[in-house]
This record gives structure tokens, C-alpha cells and sequence, in this order.
């Protein structure tokens, strides 16, 4: 037996006896000793009632459990759960090349396949392209805006139209016909008194004939020469006038007073070819205007009221050459 617990045996037993001696009358008997054979019993017996030490923590002291635990599956599942709508909404890179596989207009395809396999004639071309699709002999203004404005006169009589010129600015007269963009267009034209800079032709490729601000001029003037330009009103105050081929002398042309001119334009793509009296003068390419209307403009530079008389007009469409 270990000696902790003879100790406590020796001190329940004197705890015994003091109590027993306390709680006892005076009067009672005192009881016959107890012999170490009947004392061994006793303790025997108090030693085996007694409880087996433990080390267990008592049920209210457990420590509670931890709450952390559940926790930590929680952030990466919000985390997946986040990221994986996200991979549908991505654009396929093939989604955003489509739009930019935008053809060229046909318009401007057909214009380049066209002048390629174009050569112009060294003469007059209405030789080689038969009947003329549009032809006004004039002997009426049925095609044409008659009475004065700022600029021109016009008027018809034996057969011809008569544009005068009322100051020494351009001024025109557009013919009521469709729009035309390849073509050969031509006209033969008879000059009165007329000096040196007097000049007339062509209005060509108007895009909107109700202003006819816009357009190509084709002219020749009375001293024999001829030049190309691009009109644009709606550039700044007072419009821009473009000289591609400034006046230019021709031995083709018939100079002075009362002389006639056949002048033609031959007009394929963006390849302009200058025609005058069924001489080739001279070939140049641009594309400003691409097709519109066409008229007749005059200005009487030196002459006050220049007037010309213009027997015929005609227009081939789509000239095959």
C-alpha cells in the first residue's frame, strides 16, 4: 500500500474517533476497544467503497468545438462558383473579324474592271459605237430650261439651241436626261463674234443636277485652245474651281468668229479622254465625279454676250471599245 493513502487512513480514522467522542452523551458507556484485527476489517472495507482516481475533465469544462472547420470549403467554393459564368460570356475572337470582311461596293469594282481593257481611239469614237443611245437635234427646248437667269440666256430657232453669255462668269444650262457615268458625249457648235478668251463646252458629271453646283468642264475658247477643270461650289465662300489641264492650245480646234467645233468627251472609269473635231487632245484620270448629269456652259470673257449655236447633242451609254 502506497503511503498517501495509509496516511488518509490514519487520518479518517482519527477523524472518527474525535467525532465519535464529540457526538457522545456523557453518560453513554464507553465502548470496548476495537482489537487490529477487527481494525483491518474496517479499514479494508472503507478503502474498497472508496472511488478509483481519474483524470477525465468533467462535461461542463469540454472545450467547445471549432467553428472555423466548416468554414474553410466555404471561400473556394464562392470562389469556383464566381469564375465559372464568367467563361460562357467570353466573345469568340472569329465574332469580331466578321464585320470587318466587308467587300468592296460593286460600284467601284465595276468602274476598275472596266478601264483596263479600254483603248481609247485616236479619232472620232462615234465612228466605231454606232447608234447613239440619247441624240436632241434641237429643234425645240423640250429637253432643256429656256428664258434667262443671272449668268446665260437660251433660246431655240432654226433648228438650234443659242446660249448666250451675260457675264465674263462660267454659267450653264443642264439637259433634262438620266444620269450618266461611262459614256462618250458630243455636239457640234458654231462660235459669232468672239475674241480671244471666249469660251465654251462641256458640263459634265453633275451629282445633283436641281443645285448643279458640282461637275466637270470640258471647255475650248475662241483663240483655240482647251482646258479641264473641277467646279465645287461647297468648298469655302465662294466654291473652289480645280484646273486639271489649263488652257492649252490645239491645231484640232477651228480659232476665231464664226467657226464650228465638234468637241466629244470620252469618259470609261475614272479615264477622261478629250475629243475635238475627231482628234484625240489629251487623256487624264480622276475620280471626284463619278456619274451625273450634263449640260452646256459658256462665258463671255472678252465678247459682251457671247452666243454660240449648238446644232446637235449626243450620248452613247457604256461605250464598248
Amino acid at each position: 500500500m502506497r503511503p498517501t493513502i495509509l496516511f488518509r487512513i490514519i487520518i479518517l480514522i482519527v477523524f472518527i474517533g474525535l467525532l465519535s467522542a464529540c457526538t457522545l452523551p456523557l453518560t453513554t458507556a464507553t465502548p470496548p476497544p476495537v482489537s487490529d484485527s477487527e481494525m483491518a476489517t474496517r479499514v479494508a472495507k472503507i478503502l474498497t467503497e472508496m472511488p478509483s482516481s481519474t483524470s477525465a475533465i468533467p462535461t461542463g469544462e469540454l472545450p467547445p468545438l471549432a467553428t472555423s472547420t466548416p468554414e474553410v470549403p466555404d471561400e473556394p467554393v464562392a470562389d469556383t462558383a464566381t469564375a465559372e459564368p464568367e467563361q460562357p460570356t467570353q466573345i469568340p475572337p472569329t465574332a469580331t473579324l466578321e464585320p470587318s470582311a466587308t467587300p468592296v461596293p460593286p460600284t467601284a469594282t465595276a468602274m476598275v474592271t472596266v478601264a483596263p481593257g479600254f483603248t481609247p481611239p485616236p479619232d472620232n469614237p462615234r465612228t466605231k459605237l454606232g447608234t447613239a443611245s440619247w441624240t436632241d437635234n434641237l429643234d425645240d427646248g423640250d429637253n432643256w430650261p429656256t428664258g434667262p437667269d443671272k449668268y446665260t440666256a437660251i433660246n431655240f430657232g432654226d433648228g438650234k439651241l443659242k446660249l448666250t453669255g451675260l457675264t465674263t462668269t462660267d454659267g450653264w444650262r443642264l439637259a433634262s436626261t438620266e444620269k450618266l457615268s461611262s459614256m462618250y458625249l458630243e455636239m457640234t457648235v458654231s462660235t459669232g463674234t468672239c475674241t480671244g478668251s471666249d469660251r465654251f463646252g462641256f458640263l459634265f458629271r453633275v451629282p445633283n443636277a436641281a443645285e448643279a453646283n458640282r461637275g466637270y468642264l470640258f471647255g475650248i475658247s475662241c483663240d483655240g485652245s482647251y482646258s479641264f477643270r473641277e467646279w465645287d461650289a461647297t468648298i469655302g465662300s465662294k466654291g473652289q474651281m480645280t484646273t486639271h489641264i489649263n488652257w492649252t492650245n490645239a491645231s484640232a480646234i477651228q480659232a476665231g468668229s464664226n467657226k464650228s467645233n465638234t468637241i466629244g468627251v470620252l469618259a470609261i472609269g475614272d479615264r477622261i479622254v478629250l475629243y475635238a473635231n475627231g482628234v484625240l487632245l489629251k487623256e487624264l484620270k480622276d475620280n471626284t465625279f463619278t456619274e451625273g448629269s450634263f449640260g452646256i456652259f459658256i462665258g463671255a470673257r472678252e465678247t459682251d454676250n457671247f452666243t454660240i449655236s449648238v446644232d446637235e447633242i449626243a450620248y452613247w451609254k457604256n461605250p464598248n471599245l
